[in-house]
């Protein structure tokens, strides 16, 4: 049994454009260029033949998700689990201060040898990661072949690290091919 997720970053925030750390209890919906990003996100999918988008319930994911399933006419099912990493106290934070204050944070973050790092009073990369990957573990056993999955910079990062993928940042919408077979997880090809 095979089923193939196209991965997706939600589009750019007024937070994102602030250069803020956003996190779960951040709920901030796309500003004018995110909605412009989403509705780009469209070009990139239309040819993989996908029967729904599974999405985080966070508005700019929702948003993104929305979008792009509207020209696709397909459906947009809502997984509250799919949600960012809860990033405690740095949420709504300039990443500039962030930098300053935890550096050891900010600067692993998206480094894959670092999985039980967290802001104080939020929630780590791992038990995120791990809260993801169980929601796309319990989707591999719904009738479909080929779906969207719409959610966040952190939550991409820690998959992205967990699945030996190197990268430097990920844009708003940017995405990537995940293919669950012979119960194992690859990716298909490169962030796009």
């Amino acid at each position: 049994m095979r089923k193939d997720f196209y991965v997706f970053r939600h589009g750019e925030t007024e937070l994102n454009k602030q250069k803020r750390w956003q996190g779960s209890g951040m709920d901030y919906d796309l500003n004018e260029n995110g909605v412009k990003q989403a509705q780009g996100l469209i070009e990139k999918l239309k040819d993989k033949d996908l029967e729904k988008i599974f999405s985080s319930p966070l508005i700019r994911a929702k948003h993104t998700a929305e979008v792009v399933a509207k020209d696709l006419n397909i459906p947009v099912e809502v997984c509250p689990d799919l949600r960012e990493c809860f990033y405690g106290q740095a949420e709504g934070q300039l990443i500039a201060d962030l930098q300053k204050e935890v550096p050891e944070i900010v600067n692993n973050w998206n480094n894959p040898n670092y999985f039980n790092i967290k802001f104080e009073g939020g929630e780590s990369k791992k038990d995120a990661l791990n809260r993801v990957m169980n929601v796309l573990l319990q989707l591999t056993s719904e009738d479909f072949k080929t779906a969207g999955v719409a959610i966040h910079g952190g939550t991409m990062g820690a998959m992205l690290n967990y699945l030996h993928y190197d990268f430097d940042k990920l844009l708003n919408c940017a995405a990537f091919h995940l293919v669950f077979e012979n119960g194992q997880w690859k990716i298909d090809g490169d962030v796009f």
